[in-house]
């Protein structure tokens, strides 16, 4: 484990280089506070609170004074967000390789806030992990995914449509949410094909309709009460499964797994033709239970459809890189403002590392986890490189301790 110090420079040149790359408008002291928070989200170790941060980042104000710029001080986040996803949009568009097939992925995420009276825009929303509803800010994200590239694209939190009213916002479903992301959704010019990902909550009419007039075909998990029409006739996927013998079908290997494979083409629910692939995954000398993907393009074959889908867990990675490593859910503002804001900083914070990824032409970094190392590395060696120049000129013990805030 590499070793870390709880106080902390100045941001390093990459994150200001990227945070001019994305500012329009913002002051001096503005940029100030978004790069020392963007820098603390990534290098503080453990609790990422607004207070741990401004003790820790020796060039940030306190932590009323960042309290302030997130709810108080007059700048466009909506326009941060637009200049974020833009300057993503040019990266991806250098770094996809040629004919690349991407794959846009929609889902979303809670962050748990079970104690939390007074903040707002918190209601219950259901989690899978928990298998119930809990008190919680609920977020709709996109993710971007070709080759080895893996980066969160947009979010925006979902909102109960009692609640906007008394948060001054427009209600839109998460499903609304999901076709915006989709139709603004720029795809990288070398992609050949682009797929949109989701599971059976997103697998509806509205957003498959929507990813196949943007160009893009859909796959997705889809419930067992679909209905599909084999020879005319209309039936459940489960009912039409009930007929299937799992160890008379074809298998196919992805990832180390074999599955069983049905494929129908035809009718599925309202949408002309598509594919379905009944898929059981083996499990020693039996079957899990059935697992159905549709496919609005019907020239890929079932290993193909499994293997996309499959690549939807790379959400979860970006979720578990956000929560664990830089702070999305461990905010403890109240303000509806501040906490969008917040969101903000985190998903530059993520982008920025992923940047840094496929950037950094010194050393090869293969992953979130080993760029947010890299971003450690820096701080720790700027650390150093202070105590050592200030012992070069002399400077007393308690001047370093004073800026080290360490007095």
């Amino acid at each position: 484990m590499p070793y870390t110090t709880t106080n902390i420079l100045n941001p390093s040149q990459e994150i200001y280089n990227y945070i001019e790359d994305v500012n329009y408008g913002m002051s001096k002291p503005q940029l100030d506070h978004l790069s020392n928070l963007m820098h603390g989200l990534i290098v503080v170790d453990g609790n990422k609170s607004i207070n741990s941060v401004s003790k820790a980042i020796l060039s940030a104000k306190d932590s009323s004074s960042i309290y302030k710029f997130l709810s108080k001080s007059e700048w466009d986040n909506a326009l941060i967000n637009r200049n974020r996803i833009s300057h993503l949009n040019l990266v991806l568009n250098h770094h996809v390789e040629t004919n690349s097939t991407g794959l846009l992925i929609i889902d979303d995420t809670i962050n748990p806030k079970p104690s939390a009276k007074k903040v707002e825009g918190l209601d219950y929303h259901f989690s899978h992990i928990e298998g119930k509803s809990i008190w919680s800010h609920c977020v709709v994200t996109s993710n971007f995914l070709a080759g080895d590239i893996s980066v969160p694209v947009q979010y925006q939190p979902y909102y109960r449509k009692e609640q906007c009213e008394d948060i001054d916002r427009s209600f839109l479903s998460k499903v609304d949410i999901a076709k915006k992301f989709i139709a603004d959704f720029n795809a990288p010019s070398q992609c050949n094909k682009i797929y949109v990902l989701a599971d059976s909550w997103y697998s509806n009419k509205d957003i498959v309709y929507t990813s196949l007039q943007k160009g893009y075909h859909f796959i997705g998990a889809v419930k067992s009460n679909r209905l599909i029409s084999p020879k005319g006739i209309k039936l459940q996927l489960s009912q039409f499964a009930k007929h299937i013998a799992p160890c008379t079908l074809d298998v196919v290997t992805v990832k180390d797994k074999d599955y069983r494979v049905y494929v129908y083409e035809g009718p599925v629910a309202k949408l002309e033709n598509a594919l379905v692939v009944i898929s059981y995954e083996v499990d020693g000398d039996d079957f899990k239970n059935p697992v159905y993907l549709i496919s609005t393009d019907i020239e890929l074959d079932a290993k193909t459809i499994i293997e996309y889908y499959s690549r939807r867990w790379s959400i979860e990675t970006n979720y578990k890189y956000l929560k664990s490593n830089l702070g999305f859910d461990k905010y403890r503002i109240r303000n509806i403002l501040s906490i969008e804001r917040y969101f903000l900083i985190s998903f530059l914070a993520i982008n920025f590392l992923e940047i840094i990824r496929l950037t950094q032409e010194s050393s090869t970094l293969r992953t979130i986890g080993e760029a947010i190392e890299y971003q450690k590395n820096l701080s720790l060696k700027e650390f150093i490189l202070y105590i050592y120049k200030s012992a070069k000129r002399n400077k007393p013990l308690q001047e370093i301790y004073s800026h080290l805030k360490i007095a």
